[in-house]
């Protein structure tokens, strides 16, 4: 088992700590935000995920290329794939977009 945390700036004063867990095929990626403390959609793993690290403020901003290579191969890459084609699609419902994002969350979280 591999474990990375991230702090990043978010809204609050305080950055949030984003961990990535990485267990065989299985990546749980963790954060402190609001959103991700109830387990919701949280666009401070989606960044990192995404390979960008601007937002963080720990010494550690070149490590996001790890998570990237985590990803692959992950059951939150495939969720991750299907919400970034909705997210495309711009005529989707948002209530189908709103369940590929519970989705994701639910991937990240397990």
């Amino acid at each position: 088992m591999n474990e990375l945390s991230f702090l990043v700036k978010g809204s609050a004063v305080d950055p949030y700590e984003v961990t990535f867990i990485k267990d065989g095929d299985s990546l749980t990626a963790l954060c402190t935000c609001p959103a991700g403390q109830f387990g919701n959609f949280c666009k401070h793993r989606i960044t990192i995920l995404d390979g960008d690290d601007k937002a963080i403020v720990s010494d550690n901003g070149k490590r996001v290329a790890t998570i990237v290579e985590w990803l692959q191969g992950t059951d939150v890459a495939a969720a991750l794939s299907e919400y970034r084609k909705l997210e495309k699609a711009g005529d989707v419902s948002k209530s189908v977009l709103a369940a590929a994002k519970k989705k994701l969350a639910r991937a990240m979280n397990t």
